[in-house]
């Protein structure tokens, strides 16, 4: 019976009850995030350029990472799906043993090696020493933020959206509070600059994996057994590697593009770095609605396969696709209206407002793209359709992106619009590919667990 009630829970609830907690969450993310950015460009604009650009280092890191819950996350809404409760609390426990380790092993060697890139940069030395600074004690520490996400995943995946935006919530204002020390000296502390923010973000993190722990342990349907913490399952590890690793293939791919791309864009100079950095931090509020409807789409799309609902999950997601690609582009046009006022919140530079302002109109075109594929494809993958989209955008993200940044932006000699036309040109050609796929019904024959 409890099992059945599990079932009903997540497959009678609508997709706007699941997917509105993750829009609060998201939109207080970046809401932090830009809060974040603001202060940084309150203390140098270097700064901002310093963290902008490790952040495509970061975002690797956590890609990375995000292995563990990915393939938790397909796994436990197909087991929920089917009844078998068990078996997705075995896996929930897997996940938090597999995602410590990982997050030791990948977050010492990006502590490393980080710093020895970047001397590689043509960056100014100020940029690059603030760079190295954050880099090191962010990746030194990042098994926390792992182990918030895989929790989060694990409250996501049982329908308890709520409670990780609540956690997630609170632990961005530890963040910000931080911050402020940090950067501000309050209380008489010492001004630490791009260093105490990274020791600030790590804190926040860590603060928010145990909050999230506790709050498992307190919901009955969620909760699981840490005992004997050093014993492997490896037919476990093996289920979540299986999911996990090619899922996060198209997102390792994409970020290790994002870096090829970011060297392109400092051969502009240090307004081109600033000028990324605030324009993906603005943009981020269109996409980052559509991403909430693409998660929640993911775990219904799990629980009616794992339910063998394959039938209802192709009609739904065509209504979730159409409604996260209209309002992304109303936020878009809100934000293109308002584009000067934006701008003018992260910075008052000349060069770097008159360099957004010029690529404001091609972003119409790569949050349409955009929304279709963070929609779609979390959709695809749960069904067990991994390959494709996985293929698909390890082609798109070399092949268009990368390859046409270059071209328009160094050979053509557009210059920084050319990087941003090259970008949409791969969420468009992408978004095309994955309504085609999931129109032609060859996922429903594929099999997530």
């Amino acid at each position: 019976m409890a099992q059945e009630k599990l079932i009903d829970k997540v497959n009678d609830t609508p997709l706007r009850k699941i997917a509105y907690p993750l829009v609060i969450e998201n939109l207080l993310f970046l809401a932090f995030s830009s809060i974040d950015v603001f202060m940084l460009s309150g203390y140098s604009d270097k700064a901002v350029a310093a963290v902008g650009l490790i952040t495509q280092y970061t975002w690797f890191l956590l890609v990375l990472l995000q292995v563990i819950p990915n393939g938790a996350t397909i796994s436990l809404t197909n087991f929920l799906g089917a009844g078998q409760v068990e078996k997705a609390k075995k896996i929930s426990r897997t996940a938090l043993q597999m995602v410590v380790v990982f997050g030791l092993f990948f977050g010492l060697v990006f502590a490393f090696l980080i710093p020895q890139i970047l001397k590689k940069y043509n960056i100014d030395d100020e940029v690059r020493l603030f760079a190295s600074q954050y880099a090191f004690i962010y990746s030194a520490f990042s098994v926390f933020s792992g182990i918030s996400i895989v929790q989060s995943s694990i409250l996501r995946s049982y329908g308890h959206t709520k409670d990780a935006m609540v956690v997630n919530a609170i632990a961005n204002s530890l963040n910000i509070v931080g911050n402020a020390l940090a950067l501000y000296g309050w209380f008489g502390l010492p001004v630490l600059g791009v260093k105490g923010v990274a020791i600030s973000t790590v804190a926040s993190q860590f603060a928010g994996s145990v909050i999230l722990s506790i709050r498992i342990a307190c919901l009955k349907d969620s909760r699981y057994s840490v005992k004997n913490p050093f014993k492997i399952v490896k037919s476990e590890w093996r289920q979540i590697l299986r999911i996990g690793v090619p899922t996060a293939g198209e997102s390792v791919s994409w970020n290790l593009s994002q870096l090829v791309i970011m060297i392109i864009i400092t051969t502009f100079g240090t307004e081109a770095i600033a000028a990324f950095t605030y324009l993906m931090t603005i943009l981020r509020f269109i996409y980052m609605i559509a991403i909430s409807i693409g998660t929640a789409s993911q775990i219904k799309t799990g629980h009616y396969c794992g339910a063998g609902l394959q039938q209802t999950a192709y009609k739904n997601v065509f209504c979730y696709q159409i409604s996260g690609s209209a309002v992304s582009l109303f936020i878009a046009t809100v934000i293109f209206i308002f584009r000067r006022q934006m701008i003018a919140l992260f910075t008052t530079d000349a060069a770097i407002t008159s360099i957004i302002l010029s690529v404001m109109p091609v972003t119409f075109f790569l949050e349409l793209g955009r929304s279709i594929n963070v929609i779609t494809i979390p959709c695809l993958m749960a069904s067990g359709d991994i390959h494709f989209p996985v293929g698909a955008g390890i082609f798109s993200n070399w092949m268009i992106s990368t390859l046409l940044s270059y071209v328009f932006a160094i050979v053509f000699g557009w210059g920084f619009i050319g990087v941003i036309i090259a970008m949409a040109c791969d969420e468009l050609f992408r978004g095309t590919l994955m309504i085609f796929r999931w129109k032609s019904k060859v996922w429903m024959y594929k099999k997530a667990v």
